[in-house]
């Protein structure tokens, strides 16, 4: 009697286990409250990358993007340091002092260093961060940001959302837009969670991922990682891949190699364009 008392409850502590265990199906339940909107049409450029582009503007060890998202402004990271950030906009024209918000990645200092440029041009601009971010967040407040943390997946604007907060460590976000008869595009500052971990919550929460852009974290990554990662990228039909930043060159190489219509040579000064019926 005591035997199957004991059986009884391992299969119940085993169903409970399992139940709780994130899958791609019930990831969705994480934000119930993010709508199915989606913009017609985002202009993403990047604005800083260690990964050297168009002449004249530098490279630096580090990440930032600008996107424009049906008239949406908003800035995601900003790379190591404000006089990257502000020479490399000033290059490609563009003025940060529109910006409606920024999206930081994690607390890093190659994605977070170029903070003091946007205080400069956009004071107290929204600046969405990631939980347990305590430095950033003591950080920003001194800047005089109006600082919010997505812990859950968050809706910036219709079809604009973050992942929420991803355990690396560190803790790290996603940035997520949804495009109008192509699907979401996914861009990452690091990856830090696994980029292929933060592609199918991605999937999860929006369905269709046509592209997944940004910094993978896979310098010294083995064969045997690189290729777990491109048969998620495979699953759930990805058609963009654009690795940078902290990426590497051998992963580069691999996607380029074993991707070839899906990827894209992702370096400073790139400038992508998504929409119905339009792809780079």
């Amino acid at each position: 009697m005591r035997a199957a008392l004991v059986s009884a409850f391992l299969i119940l502590a085993a169903i409970l286990i399992i139940a709780l265990i994130p899958t791609r199906k019930n990831l969705r339940k994480e934000s119930p409250s993010i709508s199915n909107d989606e913009v017609k049409r985002v202009k993403i450029v990047i604005l800083v990358d260690n990964n050297a582009g168009e002449p004249g503007l530098r490279a630096a060890w580090g990440f930032s993007a600008f996107i424009e998202a049906d008239g949406k402004k908003i800035l995601f990271d900003t790379g190591p340091d404000p006089s990257t950030l502000k020479h490399n906009c000033q290059m490609l024209g563009i003025n940060l002092s529109e910006l409606d918000l920024v999206v930081l990645s994690h607390e890093h200092g190659d994605h977070t260093g170029g903070m003091a440029y946007v205080k400069e041009v956009a004071p107290g601009i929204p600046v969405y961060i990631p939980s347990n971010s305590p430095y950033l967040l003591d950080r920003l407040k001194k800047m005089g940001f109006d600082v919010r943390i997505s812990e859950d997946p968050t809706e910036l604007a219709p079809g604009i959302i973050t992942t929420g907060s991803m355990r690396g460590p560190p803790m790290e976000q996603g940035l997520i837009i949804r495009v109008k008869g192509l699907g979401s595009i996914l861009l990452t500052g690091c990856a830090h969670p696994g980029i292929e971990t933060m592609a199918l919550r991605t999937s999860n929460l929006t369905g269709k991922v046509f592209a997944v852009m940004g910094g993978f974290h896979l310098i010294g990554a083995s064969k045997h990682r690189l290729e777990g990662i491109k048969n998620v990228f495979l699953e759930l039909k990805v058609d963009k891949v654009f690795p940078m930043h902290c990426s590497g060159n051998t992963a580069r190489a691999f996607f380029k190699k074993e991707m070839p219509n899906a990827y894209g040579d992702g370096h400073v000064g790139l400038a992508v364009e998504f929409s119905e019926g339009r792809s780079p």
